[in-house]
């Protein structure tokens, strides 16, 4: 006796059904994981930030010596200005090496460089560049333009030195932490 096998597919519209849910799936789940992948941007933003201030505070705190002197010196200095890397904050990515970094005299004050390819341009800014500080401030700023449409975000921790005594922003500021 012989078997006859029903041989049946999908139709049309149960095609057409599976491919809607694809595509609502789809619809929801990239604009989440885009907006996933600027989130975890922005904790580069947000470390390096925290890290040039602790810099900061470190060298202001520490003792300096002046080439070809014999004594230390114990008068509280802040590093110069610096910004780095100097192309424009619309770009993507950048591309440094430590040495690059250190090249700049205010970033291996700071002790602070990038080895891997970062998203954020880096800002060091005193009011004052001078040692025997009494009163100045200073500013560790991170810019970056994530989406490319030339709107940027900014991450900044500021500090101020009033009587010798630093006394700093508790975080991070973040203005359109996602641009």
């Amino acid at each position: 006796m012989k078997k006859l096998l029903n041989k049946r597919g999908f139709t049309l519209i149960e095609l057409m059904i599976v491919v809607a849910i694809l595509g609502i799936l789809a619809a929801v789940a990239i604009p989440a994981f885009i907006n996933y992948m600027k989130r975890a941007k922005t904790s580069e933003a947000t470390v390096n930030v925290d890290r040039m201030y602790e810099g900061a505070v470190a060298y202001y705190e520490k003792k300096h010596v002046a080439t070809g002197v014999s004594t230390v010196s114990t008068t509280r200095c802040l590093p110069d200005d610096a910004t780095y890397p100097t192309d424009d904050p619309g770009s993507s990515e950048y591309i440094a090496t430590p040495a690059e970094w250190y090249a700049v005299p205010t970033w291996e004050a700071l002790d602070f460089a990038m080895s891997d390819n970062h998203f954020y341009q880096y800002t060091f800014d005193a009011s004052v560049n001078a040692c025997g500080l009494t009163a100045a401030t200073f500013d560790c700023t991170a810019i970056g333009d994530q989406d490319g449409d030339t709107s940027t975000s900014l991450f900044q921790r500021q500090a101020e030195i009033t009587g010798g005594e630093i006394h700093g922003s508790s975080g991070v500021f973040k203005a359109d932490p996602l641009e």
